[in-house]
């Protein structure tokens, strides 16, 4: 892959690889879609979005959701340590929830896809939180 991909489009990608099935195109975002298109990662086939091999491979050889280098700082502060703890516990949540899987979320049950998607974002906004 010539171009690295950024959160978002690794997002989808993963979203998109965890379903059963092609994914209506209407209910995603056309610019990510366009991307990873470019890239030859998914293919958009009537309305339906599919990943292809080079996608699968793509994040298979993955290790962390972002392959690039963050900012490189000389003392890591709690807040994070704390998006890092978040991180880790995303990854091993992401193998241990089946497809399709639901969580209760207080009195609520969620899509789990959707709850490690929101842990994500919330592991992003400490990473953003200035010392």
């Amino acid at each position: 892959m010539s171009q690295p991909l950024n959160e978002k489009q690794v997002d989808l990608l993963r979203y998109l690889v965890r379903q059963t099935g092609p994914v209506s195109s209407a209910d995603l975002d056309g610019r990510i879609i366009r991307a990873l298109k470019s890239r030859e990662c998914i293919t958009e086939h009537n309305g339906h979005v599919t990943v292809t091999d080079a996608g699968r491979t793509f994040l298979q050889s993955a290790v962390a959701p972002r392959q690039r280098k963050r900012r490189v700082a000389a003392q890591q502060t709690a807040t994070h340590a704390r998006a890092k703890a978040v991180q880790r516990a995303i990854q091993i949540l992401e193998l241990a929830l089946p497809r399709d899987a639901e969580v209760a979320v207080g009195p609520i049950f969620a899509a789990a896809d959707d709850v490690v998607d929101g842990f994500r974002r919330y592991a992003r906004a400490l990473e953003k939180k200035k010392p």
